[in-house]
């Protein structure tokens, strides 16, 4: 569930494309640069795309999420939602790769480093992830979807006692309040019954 529920936080991530930076100074790509038609552009296809992605018309985004790259390259934003959406459609690796592209934009776009990770884990490639979760919480550390990503990712390697001291975090967190009920408990026992299972 703690998966589940960090999947719903980087899609609605999602929907705030046109109002996330795209760069670590905080700029954002075209409009900052003097090129606003451009950038209008680009943000009306990735708009599209990402309402294509609601309908679950995944081949759809993914064209229009590399018609929004090949306008503004240098936006971390397109770069994500175009590995979301390659996630969706099984594309793991090139998944991770636009994910990585978005990171290299933004290092600290949290959104990227939690989907990578998520992909990482979906390739059962464990430690990658928890490389990927640890950067998470690095760059967020009240984050409920990186903390519970981190503790659950450590359970399910076996690191128990690591992982209820991540869990035990995101239970604290003030994001833990929209968590579904009971998630964070159920990961929290089977961690004390040392059950490393999905």
């Amino acid at each position: 569930m703690a998966l589940n529920y960090a999947l719903a936080s980087i899609v609605t991530c999602v929907f705030l494309a046109c109002s996330m930076p795209a760069f670590a100074d905080g700029s954002r790509s075209s409009s900052e640069r003097g090129d606003l038609e451009s950038y209008n552009r680009a943000c009306r296809i990735g708009n599209k795309a990402v309402e294509l992605a609601k309908r679950g018309d995944y081949f759809g985004a993914v064209k229009l999420d590399r018609e929004a790259i090949a306008i503004n390259p240098r936006d971390a934003v397109w770069h994500h939602n175009l590995g979301n959406d390659l996630e969706k459609l099984g594309k793991l690796d090139e998944a991770i790769k636009e994910q990585q592209n978005a990171i290299n934009l933004d290092p600290n776009m949290l959104a990227a480093w939690l989907a990578k990770g998520m992909e990482y884990e979906l390739q059962r490639k464990f430690k990658s992830a928890e490389q990927c979760y640890r950067e998470s919480v690095r760059i967020s550390s009240k984050s409920y979807g990186a903390l519970g990503c981190l503790g659950d990712i450590l359970r399910k390697q076996g690191k128990f006692a690591d992982a209820e001291k991540w869990l035990e975090e995101a239970k604290a967190s003030p994001g833990a309040v929209y968590a579904p009920v009971g998630e964070i408990e159920k990961k929290l026992f089977q961690c004390r019954h040392k059950d490393s299972s999905d």
